[in-house]
């Protein structure tokens, strides 16, 4: 992303210097619904900003290796340094897949009936372990709302923007027990909208910090030991 100061505009994200960090939301497509790969992050010149820049569709019929490939696609357009904010509600294999393809840039996300996202677990996996943290769709939708209605958000325009945005705007609403309740009407889908949700969710997450820590200790290099003699001494 190049940097013009003179067109900058806080409210078109091509424009932003870059976004800090770089989120890629991955939610995982059941039945119909498509997998999807959302990319953005927060502005880093003027208001404290959302952008959401990105929004793929993935290939449908795929599953672990094959999908993860096609989002290390998305993740090398941006320098393979994104923060992978991965739903892995239903699929511990695929968050193995995660792990071997992004490392400790992954962030786990179960996606349930009730959660508020705030605290996560360590969850295993080969050779390691992702921080995955349980929400509830509705409570992840509602941050959403609000970041939106409170003017934190911005969209680069587009079709894909728009869908995402519409997907939204057009879920049903049910008053349950247990509170509101979001459904997709028939023949419609969400996965856009649930990935720019689950976007926000991150960039506003009080253990960011934390996850980017953790991310630049594991990409320290570490220093060879020195030798415990050198060519001098054949010499």
């Amino acid at each position: 992303m190049s940097f013009d100061p003179m067109n900058f505009n806080q409210n078109d994200p091509r424009t932003w210097p870059c976004f800090r960090p770089l989120f890629i939301a991955h939610d995982v497509g059941r039945s119909n619904d498509r997998s999807t790969a959302v990319v953005g992050g927060n502005c880093t010149v003027g208001r404290n900003l959302l952008g959401i820049a990105e929004f793929e569709e993935l290939p449908q019929g795929l599953y672990g290796t094959a999908l993860a490939s096609e989002l290390a696609v998305v993740d090398r357009r941006h320098h393979s340094d994104a923060l992978i904010v991965a739903d892995v509600s239903n699929n511990d294999a695929y968050a193995e897949v995660l792990y071997e393809t992004f490392g400790r840039r992954v962030i786990g996300l179960q996606i349930t009936r009730s959660g508020d996202g705030i605290n996560g677990e360590w969850r295993p996996v080969k050779d390691g372990a992702i921080p995955v943290y349980t929400i509830g769709r509705s409570y992840l939708i509602e941050l959403f709302y609000n970041a939106i209605q409170t003017d934190q958000v911005r969209f680069v325009d587009g079709p894909k923007g728009r869908r995402a945005f519409e997907q939204l705007t057009a879920l049903e609403t049910e008053m349950r027990e247990t509170g509101i309740v979001y459904k997709c009407l028939p023949g419609q889908h969400d996965d856009l909208g649930i990935s720019c949700a689950m976007l926000a969710w991150a960039a506003r997450h009080p253990h960011l910090d934390y996850w980017l820590g953790t991310v630049a200790r594991s990409r320290k290099i570490r220093k060879p030991k020195p030798a415990p003699f050198g060519w001098g001494a054949f010499t």
